[in-house]
């Protein structure tokens, strides 16, 4: 979920980096190249990044849960 005060989303850093494996994986170059950018930066810049794009962020994120819920229910 963004939060309305900062239109930043209020994943974790966990989730961030899940949501940003999917993206360079799945997400095709823009997405990639977004998600490349968010390992490497530092706090500042990921804030920007995050300001910019937490609805991408949070799409692959959602994915991401979407295909762990799969898994498990195969494997149950």
């Amino acid at each position: 979920m963004i939060n309305e005060q900062t239109g930043i989303t209020d994943l974790d850093h966990d989730m961030l980096l899940a949501a940003a494996r999917l993206m360079e994986s799945e997400g095709g170059s823009f997405a990639g190249h977004i998600a490349r950018a968010f390992y490497v930066a530092d706090l500042t810049n990921k804030r920007k990044l995050l300001r910019g794009w937490s609805e991408l962020f949070e799409e692959f994120y959602r994915k991401h849960r979407r295909d762990q819920m799969i898994k498990q229910g195969e494997t149950a």
